[in-house]
């Protein structure tokens, strides 16, 4: 195991909550994990004051524990990840918000402390009388790890808060709905050989609107007072050097969810760059605006069909001038990310 130094404008993982009860996860599993300890002991390196590990480093944790002997049932380690005991999760870190639409509205917008390479979003769902969090990849994700986004919140919300009446109405990994709650135990437990692939389709997980509008049990204002100080000035300044990339990402969900337009003229507007300057900084990154874009709709697109969203409701929301552009990116079975890579 090794890692390399964050270079400039680089998609990769932070030592945060998420990687940390990877590297929990996989030394219970009988990894060695000794290379993230000689990390974490070593002062961060260059202006940034912090630590960043590369997307192929936590891929070859996925092609350890996909060598892992067929008698260890993966669902069971990653209850054990997720149970009230484990405080290394965004969920556990928001425990003191009053509310559980509030753990899952801070859990999002908090995903900065795991890496850059992938987003949340939380979101409501009128039609479906529901409450939606997203796992969107900006890079291509190995899907074991969303089925560990999965089970972070769908069976580990209840856990951690305690709430067992928590309704989860339905769960999609990597782009597909999950017909049974149980069949996400099958899906673990069949190994993750096959899961070690990348993936940039979307997960989610979809609430029940009573399920998270209760009331937290465990909410804390001096426990969430607290945890803002310490984690809000640390997602501003990462998100102040994060990649081009990501910022692009970011503003083109922050447009969507809007209704603005998602041109690069307008993106680029809104990011504070010229046209031509944005162009340059993703060719830096090995990407495009037309890369980026186009992941962030076949997405959106993904989930919309599952939602039962028409074809020309889908070309107004995603800014396309008819449907037929929407029929035209499913057909073409687009590779989502294929062009957006880490950068070292």
């Amino acid at each position: 195991m090794y890692t390399r130094r964050r270079s400039k404008n680089s998609l990769g993982w932070y030592p945060g909550p998420f990687l940390i009860n990877l590297i929990t996860l996989a030394e219970e599993a009988g990894c060695d994990v000794g290379w993230f300890e000689r990390i974490m002991s070593e002062p961060p390196s260059g202006d940034r004051q912090e630590r960043t590990i590369d997307l192929a480093v936590v891929e070859s944790f996925c092609e350890q524990i996909g060598q892992l002997s067929p008698q260890t049932r993966l669902s069971d380690i990653m209850r054990r990840q997720t149970g009230p005991q484990t405080a290394t999760s965004l969920v556990a870190m928001s425990l003191g918000e009053p509310t559980l639409k509030a753990i899952l509205t801070r859990a999002a917008a908090t995903s900065l402390l795991n890496a850059n390479l992938f987003t949340y979003r939380f979101e409501k769902l009128p039609s479906r009388k529901t409450y939606a969090l997203s796992f969107l990849p900006i890079a291509p994700i190995p899907r074991w790890l969303h089925m560990c986004f999965a089970y972070q919140f769908a069976e580990g919300l209840a856990r951690t808060t305690g709430i067992s009446n928590l309704e989860v109405e339905e769960v999609v990994l990597c782009g597909a709905s999950v017909a049974q709650r149980t069949d996400l135990d099958d899906l673990t437990d069949a190994g993750v050989a096959a899961a070690s692939f990348a993936d940039s389709a979307p997960s989610r997980v979809v609430y029940k609107a009573r399920a998270v509008d209760q009331v937290n049990p465990l909410a804390n204002k001096s426990f969430r007072n607290w945890n803002n100080s310490m984690v809000n000035p640390l997602l501003s300044s990462r998100l102040k050097t994060a990649p081009w990339t990501y910022r692009s990402y970011m503003m083109i969900l922050r447009h969507f969810d809007a209704g603005l337009s998602l041109s690069m003229e307008a993106i680029s507007n809104s990011l504070g760059a010229d046209v031509s300057t944005l162009r340059r900084y993703l060719q830096a990154e090995s990407t495009g605006f037309k890369e980026v874009v186009a992941l962030f709709r076949k997405q959106q697109a993904q989930l919309m069909m599952i939602d039962g969203v028409s074809f020309d409701q889908m070309a107004q929301r995603l800014d396309f001038k008819n449907s037929l552009s929407v029929k035209r990116l499913i057909r073409t079975g687009l590779s989502c990310g294929k062009n957006i890579t880490a950068v070292n």
